[in-house]
């Protein structure tokens, strides 16, 4: 490449990325190994809250959901097809995982995960909120 088709807001946007993804992998807690973290959207409603993450390019296969209590992690890859040669490569490749603590309770049981158009759609029902428990004290 030669100095007149170097474009420094080019490199201005690319480093800008970098370091919001950079920024993204420390506010999620993600692990330095991880080279990349998906934008996600999260909405509250009534009785469920709704995840929308962007992974365009990322293939159904390669993506893994876990719950636990409050907790919903989400983990994958994406790849570049093997045999083709980057001219100019923007589009983070590689693992990615992303915790997110929800505040609330989960009825895992009733994880809903569905694909449309590159978005991964995470829909989690609240569990049901518990009465609290009354326990009787005997003084021996």
């Amino acid at each position: 490449m030669s100095f007149r088709d170097w474009d420094i807001f080019d490199e201005m946007a690319r480093l800008r990325r970098e370091l919001g993804h950079l920024a993204a992998n420390l506010q999620a807690g993600t692990a330095a190994q991880d080279q990349w973290a998906p934008p996600v959207d999260i909405l509250e409603r009534e009785e469920t809250l709704v995840l929308l993450v962007d992974l365009p390019g990322v293939k159904r296969e390669d993506i893994e959901l876990r719950v636990e209590a409050d907790t919903l992690t989400l983990e994958g890859q994406r790849t570049r097809p093997e045999g083709e040669r980057g001219v100019r490569l923007e589009r983070p490749m590689g693992r990615f995982r992303r915790s997110f603590r929800l505040g609330v309770p989960i009825s895992p049981d009733t994880v809903q995960a569905t694909w449309r158009e590159g978005v991964l759609e995470i829909v989690l029902r609240k569990a049901p909120p518990q009465e609290p428990v009354q326990v009787r004290v005997t003084v021996e």
